[in-house]
C-alpha cells in the first residue's frame, strides 16, 4: 500500500502535466477560431508559401519584401505547403509547434528543478489567455520559443556535454534566423557557454554554432546583409563588410514613412506596461532576481550563473525590443506581443533562484522591493485607463453637508469644474493614481500578514511575504481583465473568422476570375491564402507600413516598398479595384478622369473583414477595349 501511494505520488505530476497540456489544445483551439488576424499572419503565411513553391526567392528584387530573415517565413509557410491553404491551417500548425514548446519547457525545468516545478511552469501558460493568444497565431512568437526553449533544455547548466552545447548553439542561432531582434540572446548564449563550461570545453561548440549562423545566412549572401544585418551595426562596420565581401549598400531616396506617427511620452509608458501586466509572472520574476541576488550572488556564485544567464537576457531583450518601438513608433503598440519571442526564457528563470525569495532579510533590498511594487502597480494602472477610468470617474462622491456616502457630484465633474483637470488629462491620472493605491494596498496586506502570522509560525522576513503576495496575485489575476485575460489582439467570441474568411473568398472568387491581376488597397492579404489563382501587386501584402511618400521610384520598387507613383503605375495594369473606403478616396477618387474612364464600379456588397460589416469593400473591373 505504501508503495502504491508512493508510486502514485511520484506519477502525480506527471498526470497534471498531461491534462494542463490538454487544456491548453482545447483553449488554443478555441482562440484559434476567433482571434482577429493581422496583416503579418497573412504574409509569412503567403510569402512562406511562394518561397516553398518557388514562386518568388527571398530578398529578390521588386519580390515581396523579406523584412524578416528567411527561417520566419518558411518555418510559417510550410503549413500552407503541407496541410492545405489557409488561416486556419496556419494556425493549427502554431498550436502543433506551441505543444512542442510546452513538451520542451516541461523537460528543461524537470531537469534543472524537478518534476513539480517542470509541471508549474506550463501551468502559467494555461493561467494566462494572453500567452496562449499570442502562441495560437501563425505568427513568428510561438516559432522563437520553440527553438528557446530546446536551446536552453540542451544547454543551460554546468554538466552539458559539448554535443548537447552544440544543439543549444545551433538552435540559437536558429532563432536568430526567424527575428533578427533576437541577435542578443545569441550573443549572450556564446558568452554564458564559456562563462559556464570553460573555454576549453566551450569552444568547439561555440565554432559549430557561428557556423550554423553563417552557413543560414549563406544562400541568401549578401543580399541578406543591407535587408537585415546592416541596422544593426555602425556605417563604418558596413563599410568594411561592403568592401570585404565585394557587394554595394544600397544607396538611393526611399522618401519618408507614410505610416510614420508621433506618440506622446504618456502612451509610450502606458504600453510598455500593457506588456508587463500580459506577461507579469516572468516579468516579475526578471525584477526579482536582481532586487534578491544582483550582484554579488548573481554574478559571482557559481550555482547562479543560469539564473545570471536568464536574467540578463531577459532583461537585455526586453529593453532592446522596447527601444526598437519608441525607434519604429508605428508599431509601439506591437510592443506587448514582443514579450511572448522570449517567454519560455522568464519562466525557466523562476524556479531557479524561488527559494533566495523564501529568505530576503536585507533591509536595502527589501525597500527596493517596495518601490517597485508600488512603481509595476502605478504603471499598471496607467496602462488600464480604458478599462477602469470610466467606472472611476462616474464614481459619486461623498457629500459630508448631504451627509451620503455617494453624493450629487461624480468625480471627473468635481475635477473639472473645480480643479479644472481636462477629462482626457484625467483619463490618465485616475487610473495611475488608482494603480498607486492598489501598491499601497499590497505593500500593507504583506504587512498585515506577517504580523498576524508571527505568533504561529516561524517569522517570515517581510520581503519575503511580499514576493509571495506578488506571484499568488500574479497567478490569481492573470485569467483576469488586470493582468492577461486579454491581449494586444481583438477576439470575436461570436464568429469563426477562419470561416468567414474563407466564405468571403468564396465570394469575392465569383467576382474576380482566377489568373487576374489585382491592386489591393486597404485590408490585409489573408483572404490571398484562399486565391492562390489571383496575382497581386507583392510589395502591397505590406499595406501601408511599406508605403512611402515621395523618394526614388525604381529603388523604392526594388527594395519591396511602394508610393504614389507606383500605386498609380499598377492602378493601370491591374485587371480589378480593390479598395476600402479610404483608400478609395486617397488612391482612386481624386485621379484623372480618363483614368477612372477605364474601370467600372461593380454592383457589389460585401465586406472583405468579417468582424467590420461596415467596412464595404469597393471593387472597379477594367473596361475591355471595343
Amino acid at each position: 500500500m505504501q508503495n502504491q501511494k508512493k508510486k502514485l505520488l511520484n506519477s502525480l505530476p506527471f498526470i497534471i502535466a498531461i491534462l494542463i497540456i490538454g487544456i491548453y489544445i482545447l483553449l488554443a483551439i478555441h482562440y484559434a477560431h476567433i482571434i482577429e488576424p493581422v496583416m503579418d499572419e497573412g504574409t509569412y503565411l503567403l510569402k512562406g508559401k511562394w518561397y516553398w513553391d518557388g514562386t518568388y526567392q527571398p530578398f529578390e528584387e521588386n519580390g515581396p519584401i523579406t523584412n524578416k530573415p528567411p527561417l520566419a517565413f518558411y518555418s510559417l509557410g510550410i503549413s500552407q505547403v503541407l496541410f492545405g491553404t489557409g488561416l486556419l491551417s496556419g494556425r493549427y500548425f502554431a498550436i502543433f509547434l506551441s505543444v512542442i514548446l510546452l513538451i520542451g519547457q516541461w523537460l528543461t525545468v524537470k531537469r534543472l528543478a524537478g518534476t513539480w516545478w517542470a509541471t508549474v511552469s506550463i501551468g502559467f501558460y494555461i493561467i494566462a489567455p494572453a500567452w496562449i493568444i499570442y502562441f495560437s497565431r501563425a505568427m513568428t512568437q510561438v516559432v522563437t520559443s520553440l527553438l528557446i526553449v530546446w536551446s536552453l533544455y540542451f544547454m543551460l547548466g554546468k554538466d552539458r556535454t559539448p554535443s548537447q552545447l552544440v544543439l543549444g548553439g545551433v538552435l540559437s542561432a536558429a532563432t536568430v534566423m526567424v527575428r533578427q531582434n533576437m541577435l542578443p540572446l545569441f550573443v549572450l548564449t556564446l558568452i554564458y557557454m564559456v562563462w559556464e563550461n570553460g573555454f576549453r570545453k566551450s569552444l568547439f561548440p561555440i565554432i559549430a554554432s557561428l557556423v550554423a549562423f553563417i552557413g543560414l545566412n549563406l544562400p541568401y549572401w549578401p543580399q541578406i546583409y543591407p535587408v537585415i544585418w546592416q541596422p544593426f551595426f555602425p556605417d563604418f562596420f558596413n563599410t568594411s563588410m561592403s568592401a570585404i565581401f565585394h557587394f554595394d549598400l544600397p544607396t538611393g531616396d526611399l522618401g519618408s514613412a507614410f505610416l510614420a506617427r508621433n506618440y506622446s511620452l504618456v502612451y509610450e509608458i502606458q504600453v510598455f506596461f500593457d506588456g508587463v501586466r500580459y506577461f507579469f509572472i516572468p516579468f516579475l520574476a526578471m525584477l526579482l532576481s536582481f532586487i534578491v541576488l544582483f550582484p554579488k550572488a548573481l554574478l559571482s556564485e557559481k550555482n547562479h550563473h543560469k539564473t545570471a544567464y536568464l536574467a540578463v537576457s531577459f532583461l537585455i531583450l526586453t529593453v532592446f525590443h522596447y527601444a526598437y518601438a519608441l525607434y519604429e513608433n508605428n508599431v509601439l503598440y506591437s510592443f506587448p506581443a514582443y514579450f511572448a519571442f522570449y517567454l519560455p526564457i522568464g519562466i525557466t528563470l523562476i524556479p531557479l533562484f524561488f527559494k533566495d525569495c523564501l529568505v530576503l532579510k536585507n533591509k536595502v533590498r527589501q525597500w527596493i522591493l517596495c518601490i517597485t511594487v508600488v512603481a509595476i502597480s502605478t504603471g499598471i494602472g496607467l496602462s488600464l485607463y480604458r478599462e477602469i477610468a470610466p467606472f472611476f470617474m462616474n464614481m459619486n462622491l461623498p457629500s459630508i453637508s448631504q451627509r451620503k456616502l455617494f453624493g450629487p457630484y461624480e468625480l471627473w465633474d468635481v475635477l473639472l469644474n473645480q480643479y479644472h483637470i481636462p477629462i482626457k488629462v484625467q483619463e490618465f491620472i485616475i487610473p495611475t493614481a488608482v494603480g498607486f493605491l492598489a501598491g499601497i494596498l499590497i505593500l500593507w496586506i504583506a504587512k498585515i500578514t506577517q504580523s498576524v502570522i508571527k505568533h504561529r509560525v516561524k517569522l517570515q522576513p517581510y520581503g519575503s511575504l511580499l514576493i509571495l503576495l506578488l506571484f499568488s496575485l500574479g497567478i490569481l489575476l492573470s485569467p483576469t481583465f488586470i493582468l492577461a485575460a486579454n491581449s494586444s489582439i481583438a477576439t470575436y467570441p461570436n464568429m469563426d473568422i477562419p470561416a468567414s474568411y474563407e466564405e468571403t473568398a468564396n465570394q469575392l472568387q465569383t467576382i474576380i476570375p482566377d489568373e487576374s491581376l489585382v491592386y489591393w488597397d486597404g485590408y490585409t492579404p489573408i483572404l490571398f491564402l484562399y486565391l492562390p489563382d489571383i496575382k497581386i501587386f507583392p510589395a502591397q501584402l505590406n499595406m501601408e507600413f511599406y508605403y512611402r511618400d515621395g523618394g526614388d521610384t525604381e529603388y523604392i520598387e526594388k527594395r519591396g516598398f511602394w508610393n504614389e507613383e507606383l500605386a498609380l503605375r499598377w492602378i493601370n495594369e491591374a485587371d480589378f479595384l480593390v479598395f476600402n473606403e479610404e483608400t478609395y478616396l486617397k488612391r482612386f477618387a481624386g485621379l484623372d478622369p480618363a483614368i477612372q474612364s477605364n474601370f467600372a464600379r461593380l454592383p457589389v456588397d460585401i465586406s472583405l473583414d468579417p468582424y467590420n460589416e461596415q467596412n464595404k469593400a469597393i471593387i472597379f473591373e477594367r473596361i475591355s477595349a471595343e
